[in-house]
C-alpha cells in the first residue's frame, strides 16, 4: 500500500521538494526587494500549496475508509487547489511583464483587460459548489473536470502564450542568455498541463510547474551577473539593458548621477588599495536611504539612480542626497569626506539616447561652478562632447582637419627661428573648432592618435617640401598629448612615420603638457629617451600652471621650457607677478634649460623678457596662427 502511494505521489513529492528548496533559497538570499521578486515568491507559495493539496488528496484516498467523509475532504482540498492553481499562470505572465519593464505601458484599461480572464477563472472556481461545472468527485473518488475546467485551462494556456510573446517582443530588456533559457520552460509548462488534462492520474502538471519555478530562479532571479559584487547594487551592463528597454518603450523617467571626484585622495587617506571600500560605503548609504529606487554602479567612481517619480519628487530627492553627502561617509569606521558632482536629467527631454545618458558618467565634467546639481541647460555640455566626437570622425574621414602655424622668434634680433604647428577642425555642422575644445575630447575617446598622426604627417610633408627653408628657420614645434605617449609602441610609431618622409628628426620639437603623477614620469622618461637618441627635441609646455610642472623639470630631460602666458601677463600687472616670473626664469636657467615665453603681445613685454634673458618668444605681437602659405608670405615681406 505504501509502495502504491509513493508510486502515485512521486511527481508530487519531487515537486514539493523542489518548490521548498527554491523558496528557502530565495528567502535566504533575500531576493525580495522588487515587486517582481514578490510576484515570484507568490508563485512559489501558490505552487507549493497546490502540491500540498494534491498530496493531501492522495493521503486521504489511502488512509480514510469512510466514502462520504473522503469525498467531503477531497472536495475541500480540490477547492483550495483550484483556487491557487488558476492564479499561477496569471502571475507567471505578469512576472514576465514586470521583468522586462513592459508593465509601464499598461494603463488602467489594459490592466483590467489583462486580469479579467484570471478573475473569470477564479470566479468559476469559487462558484463551483453551486454548479459543479469546474470539477466534481464521483463515488470512486476520481476527479472529473467540467466545461469550466476546460475553459480555465484554455485561459491558462493563453496567459502562457501571451507571456512567451511578451518575452520575445521585449527580449532586448533582458540578457539574451536569460531569454533563451526562459523560453525553454514554456514547452515544459504546456506539456505538463496537457498531460494532466488528458491523464489526470499522472499528477505531472505541478511537477512541470516546479521545474519552471526552478528555471526562473536560476535565470531571471539569479542576479549575480547583474550585480556589482563590491557594492551590492546593479552593474553597468544591467544599466545599459534597462536604459535600452525604457527608451525603446518611450517611457519617461529621471536620472540622478553621483560622481566621486576625490577618490584618489580618499584612497590615500583610508589606506586602501582601491576605490571599492569607498564606493561600497557610498552604495550602502544610497541603498539604506533610497532602496526603493533602481541604483547602479555606472563606473568605477560613479553611481546612477533611475526613477519614474515626478520631476518635483526627483528634485527633492537629489537635493536631499547632495546635502547628505556633504556630511561624508564612514569607510572602515572612519568618517571620510567625499567630494561629489551630481547631475539630474529628464529622459527624454534633457537627454534622448543611451550614449547621452552614459556621458553623465563617462563624459567630461563641466568647469567647477561651486555648489549645486548640474541639470537643465547646464547638461548641454554632454551632448556637445558627443557632437565633438562625431565632428572629429567626420574631420578624419573628410579632410576637415588643417594645420596652422605661428612663428617663434629669438630674443636678440627677433628673427624667426621656428614655427609652432597648431591643428584646426572645420566642421560642416559645428563650424571652426579650436584644439582647446576638441583635443581633451579626443584624448578621452582615443581619437587623439589619429589626429596626432595627421598633424605629424602634415608637418613632415611641409618640411620635406622645403617649407622651413622658405620661411628661414629650422624647427617645427608639434604638440604631443601625454595620452599618446602612454601607448607602448608609440615611440617606434613616431620614428617610423618621420623616417617614411625622409625628414631630419632634429627639425621636430615635441611639446608635451604636464604629466599627471610620478608614475607618468617613468612612462614619459622612457618615451623621451627613445626619441632623443634619434635626434628629436622636447619642450615642456605651460610651465607654472601646476606643481607637477615644477617636479617634471627636475625629473625629465626637456630641452626647452615654455613659460605659461598667465605668468607673463601677471608680471606686467603686479610686482608679485614679476617676482614669480624672475624666479621661475632663474631656476630654469640654473637647470640648464632654454626658455620660451608665450603670450607676447607688446614691446613692453619684449623689453622685460630681454632684460631677463629668455631665449625665445611666441605670441600675437609677431603673428597669429595662419596657414603655411600665409606664414611664407609674412616672412617674405618681413
Amino acid at each position: 500500500m505504501i509502495y502504491d502511494f509513493l508510486n502515485m505521489s512521486a511527481f508530487l513529492i519531487a515537486a514539493i521538494v523542489i518548490l521548498l528548496l527554491v523558496l528557502i533559497y530565495t528567502l535566504v538570499v533575500r531576493r525580495n526587494d522588487r515587486f517582481r521578486n514578490k510576484v515570484f515568491i507568490m508563485m512559489l507559495v501558490f505552487s507549493l500549496l497546490c502540491a500540498c493539496c494534491e498530496m493531501g488528496k492522495e493521503l486521504v484516498r489511502f488512509s480514510i475508509a469512510e466514502p462520504a467523509r473522503v469525498l467531503l475532504i477531497l472536495d475541500i482540498l480540490e477547492y483550495f487547489h483550484s483556487f491557487f492553481h488558476v492564479l499561477i499562470p496569471v502571475l507567471f505572465c505578469y512576472y514576465i511583464i514586470r521583468a522586462n519593464g513592459s508593465h509601464r505601458h499598461m494603463n488602467r484599461l489594459l490592466n483590467v483587460v489583462f486580469f479579467a480572464p484570471g478573475f473569470l477563472s477564479e470566479l468559476m472556481v469559487l462558484s463551483n459548489p453551486l454548479h459543479h461545472k469546474m470539477y466534481y468527485h464521483d463515488a470512486d473518488m476520481a476527479l472529473h473536470g467540467g466545461i469550466c475546467m476546460t475553459a480555465a485551462y484554455v485561459i491558462a494556456v493563453i496567459y502562457i502564450i501571451v507571456g512567451a510573446v511578451n518575452l520575445i517582443k521585449h527580449r532586448y530588456a533582458i540578457a539574451r542568455r536569460r531569454v533563451y533559457s526562459m523560453l525553454l520552460f514554456f514547452p515544459v509548462s504546456l506539456t505538463g498541463m496537457s498531460l494532466q488534462l488528458m491523464y489526470n492520474y499522472t499528477k505531472c502538471e505541478i511537477f512541470a510547474i516546479s521545474l519552471t519555478m526552478l528555471g526562473i530562479m536560476l535565470t531571471m532571479e539569479n542576479e549575480d551577473e547583474r550585480m556589482d559584487m563590491a557594492c551590492g547594487v546593479y552593474n553597468r551592463n544591467e544599466l545599459r539593458l534597462f536604459l535600452a528597454n525604457v527608451l525603446r518603450l518611450d517611457i519617461r523617467f529621471h536620472v540622478i548621477t553621483i560622481r566621486l571626484t576625490n577618490y584618489d585622495i580618499l584612497m590615500r587617506l583610508s589606506g586602501t588599495s582601491g576605490v571599492d571600500p569607498i564606493m561600497s560605503a557610498v552604495a550602502a548609504c544610497l541603498v539604506k536611504e533610497y532602496n526603493w529606487y533602481r541604483i547602479y554602479r555606472s563606473s568605477i567612481t560613479s553611481f546612477m539612480i533611475l526613477s519614474d517619480m515626478s520631476a518635483e519628487e526627483v528634485e527633492r530627492l537629489s537635493e536631499k542626497m547632495y546635502v547628505r553627502f556633504l556630511e561624508g561617509v564612514y569607510v572602515e569606521g572612519i568618517d571620510t569626506p567625499v567630494a561629489i558632482r551630481m547631475m539630474r536629467a529628464a529622459i527624454p527631454g534633457d537627454l534622448s539616447n543611451i550614449e547621452d545618458v552614459m556621458l553623465m558618467v563617462d563624459g567630461p565634467l563641466p568647469p567647477y561652478e561651486g555648489r549645486g546639481i548640474i541639470c537643465g541647460e547646464k547638461l548641454k555640455y554632454l551632448t556637445r562632447s558627443n557632437d565633438l566626437e562625431e565632428a572629429m570622425d567626420r574631420g578624419l574621414k573628410n579632410g576637415g582637419f588643417s594645420i596652422y602655424y605661428q612663428s617663434v622668434h629669438k630674443i636678440g634680433d627677433l628673427d624667426i627661428c621656428g614655427i609652432k604647428a597648431l591643428v584646426r577642425l572645420k566642421d560642416e555642422k559645428l563650424g571652426t573648432l579650436m584644439p582647446g575644445e576638441f583635443i581633451p575630447q579626443a584624448e578621452r575617446t582615443g581619437q587623439i592618435r589619429q589626429i596626432g598622426d595627421f598633424v605629424l604627417g602634415e608637418v613632415c610633408g611641409f618640411i620635406k617640401n622645403g617649407g622651413l627653408k622658405r620661411i628661414g628657420c629650422n624647427k617645427v614645434y608639434v604638440n604631443l598629448s601625454f595620452v599618446q605617449c602612454m601607448s607602448p609602441d608609440y615611440a617606434l610609431h613616431v620614428i617610423s612615420l618621420v623616417e617614411s618622409y625622409g625628414v631630419d628628426p632634429s627639425m621636430i620639437m615635441f611639446e608635451i603638457t604636464k604629466p599627471v603623477n610620478k608614475d607618468d614620469f617613468e612612462i614619459l622618461e622612457r618615451f623621451m629617451k627613445m626619441l632623443k637618441t634619434r635626434g628629436f627635441g622636447f619642450l615642456m609646455e605651460d610651465f607654472g600652471s601646476g606643481y607637477a610642472n615644477v617636479e617634471a623639470i627636475f625629473t625629465l630631460d626637456f630641452d626647452i621650457v615654455k613659460i605659461d602666458r598667465s605668468i607673463l601677463w601677471e608680471a606686467v600687472k603686479s610686482e608679485s607677478g614679476r617676482v614669480v616670473l624672475e624666479n621661475s626664469i632663474r631656476m630654469i636657467k640654473e637647470l640648464d634649460r632654454s626658455i620660451l615665453a608665450e603670450g607676447v603681445e607688446n614691446s613692453a613685454q619684449i623689453d622685460m623678457l630681454k632684460a631677463l634673458e629668455v631665449d625665445y618668444l611666441q605670441g600675437y605681437y609677431f603673428s597669429k596662427p595662419m596657414p603655411a602659405d600665409k606664414v611664407e608670405e609674412m616672412t617674405a615681406k618681413r
